[in-house]
């Protein structure tokens, strides 16, 4: 083979200049030519892609191209016993898109094929990648149909289902060898479209002609609007054209979260605060993760028809995955006061769940624990110590209001949870009294053990402690 296929006049330097010229030139070789492609066959002939090199690496416009074939993989032990294909195009400037089509070959046969690159001075570029393609089988030029009845049925909030009748393999007779499925958000109408809408994976094998095809496409967005095409194949492979294209909408999403059941209102660790904590509902009932929580609290129960006036919890809850723990905990609540608390789950769509359970806890209130008995009580309030103390099972508390108005004696665990309320609501002034017989507010009795008693009046709060022996 000859490898020199330039002819170049001599050059008229002096013998100096020649030879430093010489010795750049032979310095840089163009880059090896990568992503060599076989993107068509023919009965006698398959078509190479590639992207041009330069002259010196990825600069310039290399001065020729060696493209060889093989019936087995080509490296570079086996490169000069390959074929040397004939009428290799000069190169393009680096970066241009290549073409060219090998002839003479047998049909129904792989190929396997290489390019090397030369510039000016003859330096060869490494072997490029190695790109193999099969030949048409003699006498099958025969495409299949062209599907012309793709429609698209079935809409989910994920997904939509196609359904066409199978081409065959020569027209509309015999069995296709496979399906390219594509989609895309914009019309699939011609090359450029084609080539950029998203082929699916997996597609199914053809069946016999005229056999009814059904694929269902999942993993779409909600309420967005597809275009289908696809193209089959035979074994050669010869392409049909390009099917119809119609589209579908994907559903929105109508399913809201589930409602949340077990929600659970407690004393939290810190004063002014409640623990709201429950079971993480889901996106759809209780499938996936919902997008955000609304928790609103008030000092009235809450229900459907109030629960726009309950006060809205503003930090941002993040919702976990269905089925996991949540909890938040509410602050700046008014110590010692019982708390209605309730929430609802909202998907992505916006779909709100139905109004959770509603439960009741009270504002962490910090207890002092050196409660002195014996103090005055500024402004004419009087708290006195309970009588008897320690009691069992009842005790009964005095204490004096200096003008008419609303009291309330609360009584507290040591945990500052409240037990139960004596007095909630107006007294005239003067002196009051009232007895526990050691009942929280449900009714059941207490354990024994230390107590906290609180009066709230006017601009005062006062408390005392008390003991409960059984």
């Amino acid at each position: 083979m000859n490898t020199s296929r330039l002819t170049r006049a001599p050059l008229a330097l002096p013998v100096p200049t020649l030879l430093l010229t010489l010795a750049l030139l032979a310095v840089a070789a163009p880059r090896l030519t990568a992503a060599v492609t076989a993107s068509a066959a023919g009965v006698n002939s398959i078509t190479l892609t590639w992207t041009a090199p330069g002259d010196d690496g990825v600069s310039g416009r290399a001065a020729q191209y060696d493209v060889r074939y093989s019936l087995s993989p080509i490296t570079n032990a086996t490169w000069a016993s390959a074929s040397q294909a004939t009428g290799e195009p000069a190169p393009a400037a680096a970066g241009s898109a290549e073409i060219f089509t090998v002839t003479g070959l047998n049909s129904g046969t792989t190929y396997y094929f290489a390019v090397k690159t030369a510039d000016e001075a003859l330096n060869w570029s490494a072997l490029s990648n190695v790109a193999s393609g099969t030949t048409a089988v003699a006498g099958d030029a025969s495409s299949p149909a062209a599907v012309t009845n793709l429609i698209v049925v079935a809409p989910t909030t994920t997904s939509l289902t196609l359904v066409w009748t199978a081409p065959g393999d020569d027209g509309a007779v015999g069995t296709a060898s496979r399906y390219d499925i594509r989609y895309s958000t914009l019309p699939i109408s011609n090359g450029v479209t084609w080539n950029m809408a998203t082929q699916l994976v997996s597609e199914p094998s053809p069946s016999p002609a005229g056999a009814a095809e059904t694929l269902t496409v999942a993993g779409l967005a909600e309420a967005t609007t597809y275009y289908f095409a696809l193209k089959t194949a035979d074994e050669v492979p010869n392409w049909s054209t390009i099917s119809n294209c119609p589209s579908g909408i994907t559903a929105a999403d109508a399913a809201p979260p589930a409602a949340v059941v077990d929600l659970r209102a407690s004393s939290g660790d810190a004063d002014s605060t409640i623990d709201v904590v429950w079971t993480a509902t889901g996106d759809d009932g209780l499938l996936g993760t919902a997008a955000a929580y609304e928790v609103r609290y008030s000092r009235t129960a809450i229900s459907e028809s109030n629960w726009s006036a309950a006060t809205l919890w503003p930090s941002v809850i993040t919702p976990l995955a269905s089925g996991l723990e949540q909890r938040v905990t509410l602050t700046g609540l008014q110590p010692g006061e019982v708390y209605y608390v309730a929430l609802k789950a909202y998907d992505d769509a916006a779909n709100v769940s139905p109004l959770s359970n509603v439960d009741t806890g009270v504002a962490k209130y910090g207890i002092a624990s050196d409660v002195d008995p014996d103090e005055t009580l500024p402004g004419g309030y009087v708290l006195d110590q309970n009588f008897p103390n320690p009691f069992n099972p009842t005790t009964s508390i005095r204490f004096s209001v200096p003008a008419a108005g609303r009291a309330e004696l609360t009584v507290y665990n040591t945990a500052g949870q409240e037990v139960t309320r004596l007095v909630d609501g107006a007294l005239a002034a003067g002196e009051h009294t009232v007895t526990w017989d050691g009942r929280d507010r449900t009714g059941y009795p207490v354990a024994s053990g230390v107590y906290y008693y609180r009066l709230a009046a006017g601009d005062q709060q006062h408390t005392k402690k008390m003991v409960l022996l059984k």
